[in-house]
């Protein structure tokens, strides 16, 4: 259903086989990540925490220190994404007053 709704939106993502491994994790971590208050604006989030990252990577036997450049990629492209949307909400807003 999710992916049915982005898709609509034109932001589904359909990750490569040889990624999904990666994309599973960033997913299943993504309750774990923080978000740093916005002030004047909305909450931000943080990228997941390493701790976090390393106790996946013991669980189910993954390198950690690709683990970690993939989730800090995703996690930079989701920051990326996710202040694009604040900006559009914000200029929306702004036209409508």
């Amino acid at each position: 259903m999710v992916a049915d709704l982005l898709e609509e939106d034109g932001e589904a993502v359909q990750p490569l086989p040889w990624t999904r491994w990666a994309w599973r994790a960033w997913h299943a971590l993504a309750d774990d990540r923080q978000w740093r208050a916005g002030g004047m604006g909305p909450a931000m989030p943080c990228n997941i925490p390493w701790t976090v990252m390393r106790a996946y990577a013991a669980d189910h036997g993954l390198h950690l220190p690709t683990l970690f450049r993939l989730l800090r990629a995703m996690d930079a492209v989701h920051a990326e994404w996710w202040t694009d949307k604040v900006k559009a909400e914000q200029a929306k807003t702004d036209t409508e007053d």
